[in-house]
């Protein structure tokens, strides 16, 4: 599940910023959507089921935002705005997603390694 969650993550990301760069023609603002929305649920079960709830509440915002099943009620510079926020999103889940590196305590004692 960690490469499917990588790949669309980067796909999302992709898109984003295409959207973001070269603002993109209302017909595809729902190929966008679609995109981000599937993304943003795939991100919000993987931070469930690795327990980071913040994660979890801030792309299930993020999927309401882009839901594609109604109309787009923002502006196209409300739009842009919201790409960019959505892009730093993506850009930064594989980081903050990744499973903690804590270093294990040895039981062995000071003087021996």
């Amino acid at each position: 599940m960690l490469v499917l969650t990588r790949l669309i993550t980067l796909i999302a990301t992709a898109v984003l910023a295409v959207a973001v760069l070269f603002r993109s023609a209302p017909d595809y603002r729902m190929a966008v959507c679609v995109i981000v929305s599937v993304a943003a649920v795939t991100i919000v079960v993987r931070s469930l089921s690795t327990g980071k709830i913040v994660w979890a509440v801030l792309f299930l915002g993020v999927l309401g935002i882009f839901t594609p099943f109604r109309n787009s009620q923002f502006s196209n510079v409300h739009v842009s705005v919201l790409n960019l926020a959505a892009l730093a999103l993506f850009a930064a889940s594989p980081i903050m997603l990744r499973r903690s590196t804590t270093a294990v305590v040895s039981s062995a004692s000071p003087g021996k390694l």
